[in-house]
């Protein structure tokens, strides 16, 4: 009896194993979980991987991941990561951040040279060295950046976000701070060289940016006045294009844009905190915004999304939620959720 227990008990963990699909790693106040759907019973099952708390953000590169965080009053870091088979995270080394401030935002740059890190409340950029084992080697230059603009939260610049055109070749910075998108040069070898700075309508605040497939524009999740807006990218050069509203006609209470995702169909995505949605925008050949659909987010504060093999997935931070959409007959339906603590933000762990 023992044994045939024994066995049953492997085949039943064998069995969830292979049920298990579309996973993802979610950062927050916590540290980090590995979310996966489990389809019996059919719920979003959340492993804790990292008990380092304060995760403000994550970015993954094949099996490294990197978590920017806060790790005590003024001091913040980001943490290395190697990816297991099975999910699990092995930590490699924790780069302290020079200075008092932290990172709001990190990517990667597409040859796995640099990591980018936006600090909102220090006004710079820095581009931090990589190992190719995965570790953060040094600091190898940092970008200040001045600025303001009307908005009573634009008395200074703010840089939210950095990310490496789609074909390597730039990387552009979104100021919240001074309304403007800041433009760099990449090399390998030299790093950043400063470029061409591109004003955004005033007030607006650019928080983060996506790029169409065919790289010909760009898209900024416009943070105070929860707009976005378009603009062309065409050999090194950058043009605003068009705006558009995220919220629908009659709402009238603080809502603020957030994360911003491309999706099929020439198509973005956008969170709306405060109204608690997510509008689905148009672009044409030219760049031209029509705002197509607002569906919920189905929790508080929608933070963070992503878009994989034809879903949609977010998460909301006030209610501690991780939210799965699909499309079907042209509407977003809700799919799956589960629950997480004081979520952040997300990314694809497959």
């Amino acid at each position: 009896m023992k044994k045939l227990m024994v066995f049953v008990w492997a085949l039943m963990t064998l069995f969830m194993a292979g049920c298990a699909s579309e996973k993802f790693y979610v950062g927050g106040s916590d540290g980090i979980s590995k979310m996966q759907l489990m389809w019996e019973p059919r719920t979003w099952y959340g492993e804790k991987v990292s008990n380092t708390p304060g995760v403000s953000y994550m970015a993954r590169q094949g099996k490294f991941l990197y978590a920017a965080r806060k790790e005590a009053k003024d001091a913040f870091a980001v943490d290395s990561y190697q990816i297991l088979k099975n999910g699990k995270l092995i930590p490699l080394n924790t780069f302290r951040i020079p200075g008092n401030t932290g990172y709001s935002h990190i990517s990667l740059t597409s040859d796995g040279k640099f990591l980018l890190g936006s600090a909102y409340s220090g006004a710079f950029l820095d581009l931090l060295a990589l190992a190719p084992d995965g570790k953060i080697s040094k600091l190898h230059t940092r970008h200040f950046f001045k600025g303001n603009s009307i908005h009573k939260r634009q008395k200074k610049s703010h840089p939210h976000f950095a990310a490496q055109t789609p074909d390597s070749a730039m990387v552009l910075v979104a100021d919240l701070g001074s309304d403007r998108i800041h433009t760099f040069k990449y090399d390998a070898a030299k790093g950043l060289t400063p470029g061409e700075s591109v004003p955004v309508t005033p007030g607006a605040g650019p928080r983060h940016l996506s790029f169409s497939d065919d790289g010909k524009f760009f898209f900024s999740a416009n943070e105070l006045n929860n707009t976005v807006t378009s603009f062309s990218l065409s050999k090194g050069k950058v043009a605003m294009v068009d705006s558009c509203s995220l919220l629908p006609a009659a709402w009238s209470g603080k809502s603020y844009a957030g994360a911003i995702k491309s999706i099929p169909g020439k198509r973005i995505c956008v969170t709306n905190r405060g109204n608690n949605s997510i509008a689905v925008v148009k672009y044409d050949a030219r760049g031209k915004l029509t705002l197509e659909k607002i569906f919920p987010s189905e929790g508080d504060f929608p933070y963070d999304l992503e878009y994989v093999k034809g879903k949609l997935y977010g998460v909301n931070m006030r209610s501690d939620t991780f939210v799965s959409w699909q499309e079907e007959n042209q509407k977003w339906t809700k799919k799956d959720s589960g629950m997480v603590r004081r979520p952040m933000c997300i990314v694809s762990a497959e």
